[in-house]
């Protein structure tokens, strides 16, 4: 059986959710509910798509869990307000318990209590066995500096990495103290400082997700009308400011936070274009003349192509313009997606992006609709192969984009290209709350989808340029598992 990695998951937030609320089913990271045929092409994914279950049934050795306190921006609908309509609404959404959609909604909502808890849910299982179709798994939660192969070595054995979504994480407030200014930076950094003491501290946090967070901005994630009714206009493109500064200096330790503990690196995913830029100047200088283990890498944990040339030109027509999604051909051309300009920042710093398994991430407004008028629900019920085959060339589409970016840039030396095929790897966002395309919605389809990735890949046009000697197995491998493996093994473990 082929190996997966995926740098990229929400393992653990829906059976925290169940546990904290006091159920007695779904509460725990292994318990198993896939999907049932009908509820293949839902939009709100009532199934898991990451439990340990389905990671140990789909061939996966190594995963970044990403824990996630959820922000009360989700479950406070600025039109719908508290109560039993909002509990409804946002039970459907999240698929977690009203009663603790109510946790997130009360006014002693702390972020920081949240993400410490569901840290401590995560280590109850650290490597308990458990049983799976005659085999014993279990996972191990991974340690700074453990030898990740030795490790992996193990049969039946899952590596966990720890990482974090959003900024807020860190926090010891909630919505209201954001948006007022009233949480404590001090605390924060506090906060981050304890962190990196943990026994097993995160690899990378991102700094900014749906929701304005106090540091940095964030780019448009939600289509209409849940960006309106989840007002995610609030702090939406705006600049880092400087307590956003200090936070990212504290996690890297940099200009005054040398030595405060292990480095964890910044996910760009969900910043706005304006943060970006800044961030991604400071990289460059900080690298230049380094080699790549003592650079500080730029991760993309779950990504996209927009088939924008720049950041910049990706914003003259603004994410808010309801007309730019319905104008996009075969990508999505948002700003949350990647830009040439921003790919070269992700290669030239040794870094990793993950490609993200969401169907509208991956698609411009022409291919959802080509898709939805070439394919019945029975289709897709069935999971056919067309159905298979038109998703695994949306995600090749993605990945070679990414790749002709490098391939094509002029200051990027001939010998130094092939190296694009390094920082490519999975980051699904499964059990994150989002719509996965049909034809791949569990981890435990992997095999299926690399099936199909080998039977496209060599049919691309142009693709013995673009893959510059590499043998098409080879460069499935690294994306499928040996990048996120390697990359942590150079930022992480060593």
């Amino acid at each position: 059986m082929s190996k997966f990695a995926d740098i990229h998951c929400h393992s653990g937030l829906h059976p925290f959710a169940f546990k904290v609320a006091g159920k007695n089913r779904n509460n725990n990271v292994w318990d198993y509910d896939p999907p049932l045929d009908r509820q293949r092409d839902s939009k709100y994914p009532e199934y898991t798509q990451s439990d340990f279950t389905t990671l140990a049934k789909g061939g996966v050795k190594l995963i970044y869990v990403s824990i996630y306190p959820i922000e009360q921006g989700w479950f406070n609908p600025g039109i719908l307000g508290k109560g039993l309509v909002s509990d409804v609404a946002a039970k459907a959404i999240s698929r977690v318990p009203v009663k603790f959609v109510n946790m997130v909604q009360a006014d002693d909502y702390r972020y920081f209590d949240f993400f410490t808890k569901e840290y401590h849910f995560l280590k109850e299982e650290d490597g308990r066995t458990h049983r799976i179709d005659g085999k014993d798994f279990k996972y191990v939660i991974v340690k700074p500096g453990e030898d990740l192969g030795a490790l992996l070595q193990e049969e039946g054995t899952i590596g966990v990495i720890i990482t974090a979504e959003g900024a807020q994480s860190f926090i010891m407030g909630n919505e209201k103290s954001i948006e007022n200014g009233s949480f404590s930076l001090e605390q924060t950094l506090s906060n981050i400082a304890s962190v990196k003491k943990w026994e097993h501290p995160p690899f990378f946090v991102s700094m900014s997700h749906h929701f304005y967070n106090g540091f940095c901005g964030h780019t448009r994630s939600l289509p209409s009308p849940a960006s309106l009714l989840l007002k995610q206009a609030v702090g939406l493109n705006e600049p880092i400011n400087d307590r956003g500064r200090k936070v990212i200096d504290c996690f890297l330790g940099l200009n005054g936070f040398e030595g405060n503990g292990p480095r964890i690196l910044i996910d760009t995913k969900h910043m706005s274009v304006a943060a970006r830029l800044e961030y991604y100047a400071r990289l460059r200088q900080f690298n230049e003349g380094k080699d790549d283990a003592d650079k500080i890498p730029v991760v993309v944990s779950h990504t996209a192509y927009s088939g924008h040339r720049t950041m910049t030109s990706a914003i003259i027509w603004p994410d808010t313009a309801e007309d730019k999604y319905k104008a996009s051909g075969n990508f999505n051309n948002w700003a949350i997606n990647l830009c040439d300009d921003e790919i070269l920042e992700v290669f030239h710093s040794n870094g990793i992006m993950g490609l993200n398994f969401d169907e509208r991430i991956l698609s411009g407004y022409k291919t959802m609709h080509d898709y939805h008028r070439k394919f019945t629900k029975p289709d897709i019920k069935r999971n056919s192969k067309e159905v298979r085959q038109f998703w695994a060339q949306q995600m090749i589409d993605n990945l070679l984009g990414i790749v002709k970016a490098v391939v094509n840039a002029d200051k990027v030396p001939a010998g130094e290209k092939v190296k694009v095929w390094n920082m490519l790897a999975i980051g699904t966002d499964f059990d994150g709350m989002i719509n996965p395309g049909d034809g791949f919605i569990t981890a435990g389809e992997f095999g299926n989808f690399r099936q199909e990735m080998e039977a496209l890949l060599p049919l691309q046009d142009g693709i013995d340029d673009l893959l510059m000697g590499l043998p098409v197995n080879e460069a499935i491998d690294k994306i499928m598992f040996s990048n996120a493996f390697d990359f942590a093994k150079m930022y992480y473990t060593r």
